[in-house]
């Protein structure tokens, strides 16, 4: 299908439509809402990163071409579908997940040397929404929705709903933040390991818009924290080590921008930013406490150990106003909790076996910090498949 330029005075924030149940087509028509207009500050473009895999580079070479040329890539939304197809697990996918992240970009301060009327292209708007239900669907199946008997009592009773969901949401948050991964970082991690956990960290910006402000609240803690470890060396600027971070992070990333550029969406929104602040206070917990055990202190602020307080009443009200949004909340927070897991975990497993966390890539050979730390700590490449001991072990089935 020819990529063909947006009509003039096209508005890409549509009003949501309803789900349907219909197999995904690249259809150029298909509605969309956006929550970005309510940006009020610009945010500069991110760089274009390097591709990962073949529909990455298909996307890069698309929205580097000028708009109403002859499509430099044919039949690209069926190349899209295929490989979500194809994909045995699109969680753990980084072409996908990069091109996702891509898309994300065009929301959300643009892609440097792009043009932004390819943010309005009705097929790259619908090879978005492809990529967004195939990710939905796969949190959906991969993350058990929370049981939360009282709260599903409240409901049905009427009475104390708020406070029955937002102590729901408070064991949910308990559970994650008593997690091995915190404990390795606050008490087993090196400098170099907690450099790795906070350049990561510090990609979680990349998609900030105004209703995503736990994500930019957690890149700002990042960033003081590269600070203290005396890191004015490493690179500040939005997206720099975008190339060397673990899929797990684009997928954390991609998931927040989804989830908050939906209104359909909003229940797991509202429950996700609930968990994701809670925990990003823990792990920002175990890093100060881990620098302190490396002889470099940092008392936590009052605003840091507030990170998050009063969202899961916020989340309670939600659902005292629309009971029929309690499983979205509920699974929301979960899947809050999942995907900071599966950074984490992946992390702890890699360190424990004396490999880094970073991909190997030219952007982490070019890095003198980063490639200096690897030279001290990670002994000679060993590629043999690590096997993650953690929950989540199968991909999506198709």
């Amino acid at each position: 299908m020819t990529l063909a330029p947006p009509a003039p005075g096209t508005d890409p924030a549509h009003e949501g439509a309803p789900v349907s149940s219909a197999p995904r087509t690249a259809t150029p028509t298909t509605p969309r809402r956006t929550r970005s207009a309510a940006r009020t500050a610009p945010i500069e473009p991110l760089p274009i990163p390097t591709p990962r895999g073949p529909v990455s580079a298909a996307l890069v070479a698309v929205l580097t071409g000028r708009v109403g040329a002859p499509p430099i890539v044919s039949s690209f939304d069926a190349q899209v579908e295929r490989a979500i197809i194809s994909s045995p697990d699109i969680l753990t996918d980084d072409d996908l997940q990069l091109a996702l992240l891509c898309f994300g970009a065009l929301d959300a301060g643009g892609l440097g040397r792009v043009d932004a009327r390819w943010a309005a292209d009705p097929l790259l708007l619908a090879v978005c929404e492809n990529l967004e239900t195939a990710l939905e669907e796969a949190l959906r199946q991969e993350v058990p929705l929370p049981t939360a008997r009282a709260a599903r009592g409240a409901i049905a009773t009427g009475e104390d709903v708020a406070d029955a969901v937002a102590t729901a949401l408070d064991v949910i948050i308990d559970d994650a933040e008593s997690s091995r991964p915190h404990r390795y970082l606050a008490g087993e991690s090196t400098a170099p390991q907690l450099r790795e956990h906070l350049v990561a960290r510090s990609i979680r910006s990349v998609l900030v818009d105004a209703d995503q402000r736990v994500v930019a609240d957690d890149a700002t803690a990042a960033a003081v924290l590269l600070a203290r470890l005396g890191d004015q060396r490493l690179q500040t600027e939005r997206g720099r080590y975008l190339d060397v971070v673990d899929v797990r992070v684009l997928t954390a990333v991609n998931t927040t921008a989804m989830l908050a550029r939906h209104d359909r969406l909003r229940g797991l929104f509202y429950g996700l930013r609930t968990t994701t602040g809670s925990i990003e206070t823990s792990i920002e917990s175990a890093v100060i406490e881990a620098l302190g055990r490396l002889g470099r202190p940092l008392l936590q602020s009052d605003a840091a150990r507030g990170a998050g307080a009063g969202r899961a009443r916020i989340a309670g009200g939600l659902v005292e106003a629309q009971p029929e949004l309690l499983d979205d909340v509920l699974l929301g927070a979960a899947i809050g909790v999942a995907v900071e897991r599966w950074i984490t975990e992946h992390e702890v497993v890699r360190w424990t076996v004396g490999r880094s966390a970073l991909r190997e890539c030219d952007a982490l050979r070019n890095d003198a910090v980063l490639r200096a730390d690897r030279a001290a700590e990670i002994p000679p490449v060993d590629d043999r498949p690590i096997t993650l001991p953690v929950e989540r072990t199968g991909g999506i089935r198709r």
